[in-house]
């Protein structure tokens, strides 16, 4: 009995727990359904929106796009614009400087015309000037080797060696040609300048005798070449002579030294210059034998500032 009475009261407590539970139920489910019918209304809004918003932004690409075509459109015809005035402008320019360079290459063949004909005349003057040149050189050379040729004709043999130096024969030689006459004179004075040059170089025996033979072939009568034939002759006794003077002075310096003493060294220069006059006296000719004159100035040099200076290296010159 008890268990029926607890069960009824059971039975009871579910149904009332039921009853509460739908109502609470059907409270939210009608909320939801406000709530979903809200959303819904929010979503077509925003469908609505986007829908606009991307109608207006479809529109404002379009119209961007036309921009910038008609930029782009408005650009290349400006490009078009400064290419056609730009090849205008070349063109004006190149049609000045076409005519400045033709007024010029007419300027330079006005100039090379002129250059050409002052070319010509010049090499006309030139032509003109050698031709008087060489005109007045050949009657200069014939006037010149007739007073040569004269002067070798008229005068003696000593007047033509008075006047004359071996440069000057030797030049001469080449200016008179084949004439038989000049030329056997200057041959001849050729012959007596080597001669008397031999007198200013170191003797030599086999030269001076050659000289010798050669003078002996001048026929002309001259006394300087007579004179010249016994100066070449003597040389060697004048050379044998000085030679035998330095031995004097070179035994002198063996048996007396001024040694630095002052008053030894005056006695002992007065001693060397007692044995070159000695040799001056009976040899000694300056102007005739100039090599051997200067041989003697060389020992007074040595001597007079020490007359113990040696001189033997002198020997060996006038070997």
């Amino acid at each position: 009995m008890k268990k029926i009475i607890v069960l009824a009261f059971l039975i009871c407590g579910v149904n009332t727990a039921y009853s509460q539970t739908d109502s609470l139920f059907l409270k939210n489910y009608e909320h939801k359904i406000l709530e979903n019918s809200k959303l819904n209304y929010d979503l077509q809004t925003e469908k609505q929106n986007f829908s606009r918003l991307n109608d207006e932004y479809n529109k404002d690409t379009l119209a961007l796009k036309k921009q910038i075509k008609d930029l782009r459109i408005e650009l290349s015809s400006e490009k078009q614009k400064v290419s056609d005035l730009n090849k205008n402008k070349i063109k004006d320019e190149r049609d000045n400087l076409q005519t400045k360079v033709d007024s010029l290459n007419t300027v330079i063949s006005i100039q090379n015309q002129t250059i050409a004909d002052k070319d010509k005349q010049i090499t006309n003057e030139k032509a003109n000037a050698k031709t008087a040149a060489d005109n007045a050189k050949n009657v200069g050379k014939a006037e010149a080797f007739a007073s040569i040729v004269n002067s070798y004709k008229n005068q003696t043999f000593d007047d033509i060696i008075k006047s004359s130096t071996k440069e000057s024969v030797d030049r001469d030689m080449q200016l008179v040609g084949n004439n038989t006459e000049a030329k056997s004179v200057l041959k001849d004075l050729q012959i007596y300048f080597n001669a008397l040059e031999l007198l200013s170089e170191k003797f030599d025996a086999v030269k001076i005798k050659n000289a010798q033979t050669q003078l002996s072939q001048i026929k002309r009568q001259s006394k300087l070449v007579e004179a010249l034939k016994d100066d070449v002759g003597l040389y060697q006794d004048f050379n044998t002579a000085l030679k035998e003077t330095i031995d004097k002075i070179v035994d002198l310096d063996k048996r007396k030294s001024a040694d630095g003493d002052s008053e030894i060294q005056k006695l002992k220069f007065n001693d060397i210059v007692t044995i070159l006059t000695d040799y001056m006296y009976n040899y000694y000719v300056y102007a005739k034998y100039p090599y051997l004159s200067d041989k003697v100035l060389e020992i007074i040099k040595h001597k007079k500032p020490n007359s113990d200076a040696n001189v033997t290296d002198l020997l060996n010159k006038l070997q």
